[in-house]
């Protein structure tokens, strides 16, 4: 147990020093865990394992602060799949695979993606502003007929009466 309990924290101190460096930060896997937070929602959105790595992350802070703190290195708080855990999201760390760098490569796409559908949509407009002017010109262009379109007036039905109009009318005659 003594010796898995030092690999993992070395592996620990390793993660942590690489989420320092690239977060700039002084606080390394719990500033990790805090980002995390604030991105909870977006991150869940677009990271399907989400949940579990920010737990399994809170998990390994606790047992790294345990061997530090409390129990020391010769107690079997660590496991195997601890360290295994820990080892392959340090992989996804420098292979920028990690939770919050997948959530932020998805971000930017979309956020791409609505850019590019603006782009698609201003140009769509643009086309048929000038199909619409040419259109305008080529009737510009046209001779004049001798007919010449007068609207007629729209039918309008007539008013209804109130009941003291019509009695009215019934007693006058008309």
């Amino acid at each position: 147990m003594r010796d898995l309990n030092i690999d993992f924290m070395d592996l620990y101190k390793s993660v942590d020093r690489f989420i320092r460096d690239a977060y700039s930060s002084t606080e390394g896997v719990s500033e990790y865990i805090r980002q995390m937070e604030q991105n909870d929602f977006k991150g869940r959105r677009y990271v399907a394992t989400w949940g579990a790595d920010y737990d399994k992350l809170k998990r390994l802070r606790w047992i790294r602060n345990q061997l530090s703190h409390e129990v020391g290195y010769d107690s079997d708080i660590c496991e195997d799949a601890d360290y295994d855990w820990l080892e392959t999201f340090s992989h996804r760390l420098y292979s920028t695979n990690d939770p919050l760098s997948v959530m932020n490569k998805a971000e930017n796409a979309e956020r791409q993606r609505r850019a590019e559908e603006q782009r698609r949509i201003q140009a769509q407009k643009r086309a048929e502003e000038e199909r619409r002017r040419q259109l305008q010109m080529l009737q510009q262009q046209q001779p004049a007929s001798s007919y010449t379109y007068t609207p007629q007036a729209q039918y309008q039905p007539p008013k209804r009466k109130t009941f003291w109009q019509r009695l009215k009318d019934f007693f006058s005659g008309n």
